[in-house]
């Protein structure tokens, strides 16, 4: 008996072949392996193996950050020398009283990581998580500072000023003791709502030239507020 002649690819990818992959792949990393095949005629298994055994290259995962621009550096290293010097004007006792805030939205209908989430069955189950059109969502607002957390705010509303002053910051005053709204400092970021003409003047009424706001507080930098950075967010 005789093998019969075979028709299709070849099972090895040629060296020419290799480096022309090597180069879409050096122009378009982020490209999917499917489509990768479907360029070069070319099974999934094999572009895969060209990647993973020729190229010595690995897949990882992308990390969603917060956006950063240039100009940011400046107003973050400005912000962080102003703060050790206001820890040594005032001593570190003064953070019992530096209340950091920081607000966020909960979503109601869950959240579904199509990579990582799973249902192990015997047979394909067919699993579909729903998502409304609209996404339900409840945002909550937190202020604490070394010795006290005050009580979350929750809110459903997109807050403007005079919401933000009735709904959050009053009920926050309303919280402290008399000795720390004396003494207290305020720290919040730069949303529109939060430094609305209408917001700092009633934080300024309040805690004077406490506010650590806009004129202090560098944009683009949730990692310097403590709410924000312990939630992991």
């Amino acid at each position: 008996m005789c093998d019969a002649t075979r028709s299709g690819r070849a099972s090895i990818l040629t060296e020419k072949e290799v480096l022309d992959i090597s180069d879409r792949m050096l122009q378009s990393p982020k490209k999917p392996i499917r489509k990768l095949s479907q360029q070069f005629g070319v099974s999934y298994g094999m572009a895969h193996t060209a990647l993973k055994n020729h190229l010595c290259l690995h897949p990882y995962k992308i990390t969603a950050v917060h956006e950063f621009k240039p100009c940011n550096s400046a107003k973050r290293v400005a912000y962080c020398m102003w703060f050790l010097d206001f820890l040594d004007r005032e001593g570190e006792d003064i953070l019992d009283v530096t209340f950091f805030t920081e607000g966020a939205h909960l979503h109601l209908s869950g959240y579904i990581n199509s990579q990582n989430s799973r249902v192990w069955c015997a047979h394909n189950p067919h699993a579909f998580h729903e998502s409304p059109l609209l996404d339900e969502k409840i945002g909550v607002w937190v202020g604490m500072s070394h010795r006290h957390t005050v009580r979350p705010t929750f809110f459903s509303e997109t807050l403007n000023s005079q919401q933000y002053c009735d709904n959050i910051v009053y009920p926050f005053i309303a919280q402290l003791k008399e000795y720390e709204i004396d003494k207290a400092y305020f720290q919040q970021d730069g949303a529109t709502a939060h430094t609305a003409h209408m917001s700092m003047s009633f934080l300024d009424d309040v805690f004077a030239d406490k506010n650590i706001s806009k004129t202090i507080w560098p944009p683009r930098s949730p990692d310097l507020s403590s709410p924000k950075f312990f939630s992991g967010a």
